[in-house]
């Protein structure tokens, strides 16, 4: 695809992006209480237009565990980077009071790697945690930005990867989930739509401890 309309795409598409992603981060934000929490961002980063900058300046410590770093604005000193493997954390089990995880599940691997990725975020996990993902059944793949790509064989989803006019433009292995697959993976979650008003799609995993346990769930 020519270049410049793949400038163009990605310029019309980046406020409706910044948009989506600050509604999940606001709804994150929202279940917050308390002060002198940790957390965990896995596979996180700045994120679009410095999005995920203000929610880290409401944590005293934060450590970024992403295999492709992406650390630009991140001086901060109460927040830490480390190259790690999501299925396998190098830390203790409740490490941190809150683990987050923005569209990282879909890039872990197949079904086995991502049934290894999830009670990892877990387990770290003291308070709670928060992972999302684009729902599999949103009509237009997120990645690509072509309409039921997530539904096509990997042979034609490697042909026509090059044509997306989005942030993949070539074959990559991307298993989006579904509610009924993000469900077991976070048994103690409360899985919720965001996105567009009529139909969501994005899938956020939330799930707060200290509630699961005044309540005895």
């Amino acid at each position: 695809m020519n270049e410049g309309i793949r400038r163009w795409a990605k310029k019309l598409a980046k406020p409706i992006h910044v948009r989506l992603q600050s509604l999940k981060v606001e709804l994150f934000r929202q279940h917050l209480s308390g002060t002198g929490l940790s957390l965990l961002d896995v596979g996180g980063g700045g994120g679009i237009d410095g999005g995920c900058l203000r929610l880290y300046t409401q944590f005293s410590r934060v450590v970024i565990a992403n295999l492709k770093p992406s650390f630009h604005g991140l001086e901060d000193r109460r927040v830490s980077k480390i190259v790690p493997d999501g299925r396998q954390l190098p830390f203790p089990d409740k490490s941190f009071d809150w683990v987050i995880s923005n569209a990282v599940i879909e890039h872990v691997g197949d079904w086995p790697d991502q049934k290894h990725f999830a009670p990892e975020i877990r387990r770290v996990a003291s308070c709670g945690s928060f992972v999302t993902t684009p729902d599999r059944y949103f009509p237009l793949a997120s990645h690509t930005f072509l309409p039921f790509y997530q539904f096509l064989p990997v042979d034609v989803q490697g042909r026509v990867a090059r044509y997306s006019p989005g942030y993949v433009q070539e074959y990559e292995q991307i298993n989006l989930l579904s509610p009924a697959q993000m469900r077991p993976l976070f048994p103690d979650a409360k899985v919720i739509y965001t996105g567009f008003s009529i139909v969501g799609n994005s899938l956020n995993a939330y799930c707060d401890k200290g509630w699961l346990h005044a309540h005895g769930a």
